[in-house]
C-alpha cells in the first residue's frame, strides 16, 4: 500500500520524466487530438499502479475491454450514466482504507456528441448548460480523493463545436481533403489561439483540474507530452514512442519546445481537427460547399464587373436592328 503522505505518484509513463509522477489527491487532465494515444497512456498507467492502487476506470467511449485490462472497468454510454458511475465510485471509496486511482476516459465525449447533435444556432447555449454537468462531475471527483488521485481525458475538438467557425472549417477541411490547401500555424493561431481547454469542456474544466498535460503527434508519429499546468515546470516537454512490445520509450530528457517546432505541431494538429470536421460532416450528412463552384461564381462576378467598366460597342448591323424594332 502507498502512504497517503507521498505527494507524487510515479506512473511508469513519460509523465514521470516531466514531473516525477502525478499529484496525490488531485485531478489531472490529459488532452489531445483523436488518436494521439490518451487511452494507451492511461491503460499503461493503470497496469503499472494496479499492484498498489485499486483502479476505477470509467470508459465513455466503449473502447476498453475489462478482461484484457485486468481491472474494474465501468461503461458509461451516456452523460447521465457517466454521472451515475462517478457517484457509485465516490460512494465506494468514501470509507476506503485502500489507495485508489479514478480514471474517466473521456470526460468530454458525451458533451461533444450532444453539442454537435443540436442545431447549429443552439450549440453555444447547450454547451453552456452541459459544461455545468462536467463541473458537477469534477466536483464529485475532487471530493472523492481523500486516499486517491484522478485522471480525466478530453478530445481536442473546440472548433468543431464552435458554430461561428464551423462553415469555414468545413470549407478548409474539404480543401485539405482535395489537396488544395495545407494547414499552417498561422491558421491554427487564427482559429484556436484562445485557451483550448475553455472550449473542450467549458471554463470549469480548466479551473477544476489542478494539473494539465497535452499530447501532440509529430510527423514521424512520435508523441510530445507537454506540461501546461504544473508549478515551476509549465511548458516543459518530453518526446516518446510506443515500441512494438507496447512499451513507452522516451527520447532524450525533458526540454522546452522552440517556437518553430511549436508552429509545426500546431499546423499538424489543425490538420487533424479539420479531418474530424470532414468525418462529422459525413456522419451527419452535412453538405460541404463546393469551393470550385464558389470560385466559378466569384470569377463570373469579376467578369460582369469587367463588362460594366469596359462596355462592348455594338456593331452597325445591331444598331439597324434596334432601330427597326423601335
Amino acid at each position: 500500500m502507498i502512504s497517503t503522505s507521498i505527494s507524487r505518484i510515479p506512473t511508469g509513463t513519460p509523465i514521470d520524466v516531466l514531473t516525477g509522477g502525478l499529484r496525490f489527491g488531485a485531478v489531472t487532465l490529459i488532452y489531445g487530438p483523436t488518436g494521439c494515444g490518451k487511452t494507451t497512456l492511461l491503460l499503461k498507467m493503470c497496469k503499472n499502479l494496479a499492484e498498489n492502487f485499486k483502479i476505477y476506470y470509467i470508459d465513455t467511449e466503449g473502447g476498453v475491454d475489462q478482461a484484457e485490462a485486468g481491472f474494474n472497468v465501468k461503461q458509461a454510454p451516456s452523460l447521465k450514466e457517466q454521472t451515475d458511475a462517478l457517484k457509485e465510485v465516490a460512494k465506494d471509496v468514501s470509507d476506503s482504507k485502500e489507495t485508489y486511482l479514478i480514471v474517466v476516459d473521456t470526460l468530454t465525449g458525451h458533451f461533444h456528441r450532444q453539442v454537435l447533435a443540436a442545431p447549429e444556432h443552439y450549440r453555444a447555449s447547450i454547451a453552456g448548460q452541459l459544461s455545468g454537468k462536467l463541473v458537477s462531475q469534477l466536483n464529485i471527483l475532487r471530493n472523492s480523493l481523500r486516499r486517491g488521485l484522478a485522471v480525466v481525458t478530453a478530445h481536442l475538438r473546440s472548433p468543431v463545436s464552435d458554430s461561428f467557425k464551423m462553415n469555414l472549417l468545413r470549407k478548409l477541411a474539404k480543401a485539405v481533403k482535395e489537396g488544395k490547401y495545407t494547414p499552417t500555424a498561422v491558421d491554427y493561431e487564427r482559429y484556436m489561439a484562445y485557451d483550448p481547454v475553455r472550449w473542450i469542456g467549458g471554463q470549469g474544466l480548466g479551473m477544476h483540474c489542478q494539473y494539465r498535460f497535452r499530447i501532440f503527434v509529430d510527423e514521424d508519429k512520435s508523441r510530445i507530452l507537454q506540461v501546461e499546468k504544473w508549478p515551476l515546470v509549465n511548458n516543459y516537454c518530453v518526446r516518446y514512442i510506443i515500441d512494438s512490445n507496447g512499451e513507452f520509450r522516451t527520447i532524450g530528457d525533458r526540454f522546452l519546445i522552440d517556437k518553430h517546432t511549436m508552429s509545426r505541431l500546431y499546423a499538424l494538429e489543425f490538420k487533424t481537427v479539420l479531418g474530424e470536421v470532414v468525418e462529422i460532416a459525413g456522419e451527419k450528412g452535412i453538405e460541404v460547399e463546393d469551393s470550385s463552384r464558389e470560385a466559378g461564381e466569384a470569377k463570373h462576378k469579376v467578369k460582369k464587373k469587367s463588362d460594366i467598366t469596359t462596355p462592348r460597342i455594338p456593331s452597325v448591323e445591331e444598331l439597324i436592328d434596334r432601330e427597326k424594332e423601335g
